[in-house]
């Protein structure tokens, strides 16, 4: 069962993590995982949190990027929650400036830590471009 200030905890995370990504704050992005986290992008191989920071920094010297998180839903059961998402995405590519707009339905499974809710899994497709 969901109370608000968890649920509002959750979103919260969500939104520092848009933040983080929309900054380019490689070294950040592994703080918002728990030490056994995944990130698994639509078309890659599953990442462990510990493999974030390379591809990360990899994939934002290629790339401008911004995303924008609409949060549909939030079940929080014990010591976990499930985030459902929508994102708006936009990319540029730096060498060509070739502009790409994506939508995609966005799945996080959190789990608490002592420092607050973290993401354990975070899966998402992309729906459309946009």
């Amino acid at each position: 069962m969901s109370t608000q200030p968890e649920t509002l905890a959750a979103e919260h995370l969500l939104t520092q993590y848009a933040q983080a990504l929309n900054s380019a704050d490689t070294a950040a992005l592994a703080s918002f995982y728990t030490p056994d986290g995944v990130f698994m992008p639509e078309g890659l191989t599953t990442l462990p949190v510990s493999e974030l920071l390379a591809r990360a920094e990899a994939f934002f010297a290629k790339e401008e990027f911004q995303i924008d998180f609409a949060v549909e839903s939030v079940a929080v059961d014990g010591a976990y929650c499930f985030v459902r998402a929508t994102a708006s995405t936009r990319s540029t590519e730096r060498a060509t400036q070739r502009e790409l707009g994506r939508r995609s339905r966005d799945f996080f499974v959190l789990r608490q830590q002592p420092q607050g809710w973290k993401i354990f899994c975070y899966i998402f497709n992309s729906v459309q471009a946009a």
